[in-house]
C-alpha cells in the first residue's frame, strides 16, 4: 500500500514537472491520481473567490460539481480555510459542520481537507471524499498534505504569469493613451487655431456690430477657446518631453540679466493680478550653459502662479544666488502655500488641489509644474517646493554653473530639433 502511494506521489510530480507549472494541469493531474489515498470516490480541489468556494478541480463522484459556488462559511472546506488547519469528518451524516446537501449529491461520507497555502494565506484545500465512513485517519492527511505542494508551485507560477501578462498590457494601454493623447491634440490645433482667428474677427466688427449680449457671449467662447488652446498645448510639449524629443539650444548666458528680463516680461501680468515682483539681482555675474527659451517657460510658469495665488498688493520675490556647484533662482510669494496633504502630488500631471480650484478661475491645465519639473530635469537641474517656508509657496530652481555639468544635463538631449 505505501508503494503504491508513494509511486502515486511520484506519478503526480512528474505530471506536474510536464505541466510546466500550469495550475490547472497540475490540479488536473492531482485529482485523478487515486493511489495516493485508494480509498476515495472523489478528489477536489477548492479554491477561494472572496467569500466563496468554487470547484477548480475534480473527479470521481464531484466530476460533474466543476465550477459549483459554495459559501465559505457553510463548509467544512471553508472552516479549513478560515482555520488554516486539516479537518477530517468520519461520517457526514452527523457533522454538522458539513454541507448535508452538497455531500449528498456526490455520495460522501468521510472526508479530509488540507489548506493550501500561497502567499501567507490560505487559498483553497485539497479534499479527498468517500462513501463509506472512517474511511481516513491522520496518515491520509499527512499524504494530502504531500499532494499540495505541487498546487502552491501552480499558483505561484500562475501569479508571476498574471504579472507578466498585466505588466505588458498595461505597457501598451499607456501607449495606446499617449498615442491618442498626441494625435487627439495635433487634430485639435488646427481648429482651435481657425476658431480663436474667427473670434477675433467677430469682436473686430467684421460681421456687424455686436449687442452686450452677443459680446458676453464672444467673450465666454474666446475664454474657454484660450483654455483649450493651452491644453492642447501643454499636452504637446509634456509628449515631447516624455519622448526626449523636445528641441534644446543651449548656449552660455548670464542668469542675474537672463532672470531679470524674463522678470520684466511678466511685470503686466502681475500687475493685472494685482501684485509687484521684486528682483535681488547676485552681486557679481553668474554664468551658465542653458537653452533660455526653455528656461524662460519654466520661470514664467513660476511667476505667473505665484502672481495668481499671491493676495492684492502684495510682493512675489525672484532672488538669484549661488554656491560653488549650483546657481539657485528662488520664487516666494505671500499666498496660501502648498496644503500639507498635497505636496507629494504637486508635480504630477493634471494635479490641482481644492484650494487651487477655490482661489482662482483663471484657466490651468494642472500639467504646468510637471512640465517644468521635466523641462528643468532636461536643463541638467533640479525644482523643489521649499516644504519649510511657511509664509507662503517658495520653489527654487537649481542649475549647475558653468563648467558643472551634471550627468542628466541638456547634453544628453536632441538639439535643434524640429518641434
Amino acid at each position: 500500500m505505501e508503494r503504491k502511494r508513494l509511486n502515486g506521489l511520484l506519478a503526480i510530480q512528474r505530471a506536474c514537472i510536464a505541466s510546466k507549472g500550469d495550475l490547472q494541469a497540475s490540479m488536473a493531474a492531482i485529482v485523478s491520481e487515486y493511489s495516493v489515498a485508494p480509498q476515495s470516490n472523489g478528489i477536489v480541489v477548492e479554491l477561494r473567490d472572496g467569500d466563496q468556494l468554487y470547484y477548480a478541480a475534480a473527479s470521481g463522484t464531484s466530476a460533474s460539481m466543476i465550477g459549483m459556488r459554495l459559501p465559505l462559511n457553510g463548509s467544512l472546506s471553508g472552516l479549513s480555510i478560515l482555520t488554516g488547519e486539516p479537518l477530517m469528518c468520519q461520517d457526514s451524516n452527523c457533522d454538522p459542520r458539513v454541507n448535508a446537501q452538497a455531500v449528498a449529491k456526490v455520495g460522501l461520507r468521510s472526508m479530509i481537507v488540507v489548506p493550501i497555502p500561497h502567499q501567507g494565506q490560505v487559498v483553497g484545500v485539497l479534499k479527498y471524499h468517500s462513501d463509506q465512513v472512517n474511511a481516513y485517519n491522520d496518515e491520509d492527511i499527512t499524504m494530502a498534505h504531500l499532494v499540495v505542494g505541487p498546487i502552491v508551485v501552480g499558483l505561484s507560477r500562475a501569479a508571476e504569469d498574471d504579472a507578466i501578462k498585466a505588466k505588458v498590457e498595461l505597457a501598451e494601454i499607456v501607449r495606446l493613451k499617449n498615442e491618442l493623447v498626441s494625435n487627439v491634440s495635433h487634430e485639435l490645433r488646427t481648429p482651435l487655431t481657425s476658431i480663436a482667428g474667427a473670434l477675433r474677427l467677430i469682436e473686430a466688427g467684421a460681421a456687424g456690430d455686436i449687442t452686450p449680449p452677443i459680446e458676453k457671449l464672444i467673450d465666454i467662447a474666446v475664454r474657454n477657446t484660450a483654455r483649450l488652446r493651452a491644453l492642447v498645448d501643454d499636452l504637446l510639449t509634456m509628449e515631447k518631453l516624455d519622448s526626449r524629443m523636445m528641441a534644446f539650444d543651449p548656449s552660455r548666458v548670464e542668469l542675474g540679466a537672463l532672470v531679470q528680463d524674463i522678470v520684466e516680461q511678466n511685470e503686466m501680468f502681475a500687475s493685472d493680478m494685482g501684485v509687484r515682483f521684486s528682483f535681488q539681482r547676485p552681486a557679481s555675474p553668474i554664468f551658465i550653459e542653458t537653452d533660455p527659451a526653455r528656461f524662460n517657460q519654466v520661470m514664467t510658469n513660476l511667476l505667473s502662479n505665484a502672481a495668481k495665488f499671491s493676495p492684492n498688493g502684495s510682493e512675489v520675490r525672484v532672488i538669484v544666488d549661488h554656491d560653488e556647484v549650483n546657481a539657485r533662482i528662488r520664487v516666494e510669494d505671500d499666498g496660501p502655500g502648498i496644503p500639507q496633504n498635497f505636496r507629494r502630488r504637486l508635480f504630477d500631471r493634471f494635479a490641482q488641489s481644492d484650494q487651487t480650484r477655490q482661489l482662482t478661475n483663471l484657466p490651468g491645465t494642472g500639467l504646468g509644474l510637471s512640465i517644468s519639473k521635466n523641462m528643468i530635469e532636461q536643463l541638467g537641474g533640479t525644482i523643489t517646493h521649499d516644504g519649510a517656508y511657511e509664509a507662503g509657496a517658495a520653489f527654487e530652481i537649481c542649475l549647475p554653473l558653468e563648467g558643472h555639468s551634471t550627468a542628466a544635463s541638456i547634453e544628453d538631449a536632441p538639439r535643434r530639433l524640429a518641434i
